[in-house]
């Protein structure tokens, strides 16, 4: 079964031990355009990000899994859509 786009990066915000508006941040810092608000609506599904926003918060995600010494498990969109 494949997994929504939110539950991907909610699951992968917990699994990095980020708060909400600590990923907000590292996406803002990234160059990312929405709001902590919007973010949040992301993670938890209720607005649909752009592939764009997808992929700030998936750097923000893979960059904060490689300070922990691990690697990027987190898909950009277009690898979601090859799938």
């Amino acid at each position: 079964m494949i997994q929504p786009t939110s539950a991907v990066l909610d699951r992968s915000r917990q699994d990095a031990g980020l708060s909400h508006g600590e990923l907000w941040l590292r996406y803002f810092e990234l160059g990312g355009m929405s709001t902590a608000l919007q973010v949040e609506a992301f993670l938890y599904g209720a607005l649909q990000p752009s592939p764009h926003d997808h992929d700030v918060i998936a750097h923000a995600l893979n960059e904060r899994f490689v300070e922990l010494g691990g690697n990027h498990p987190v898909p950009y969109a277009e690898d979601e859509v090859d799938a």
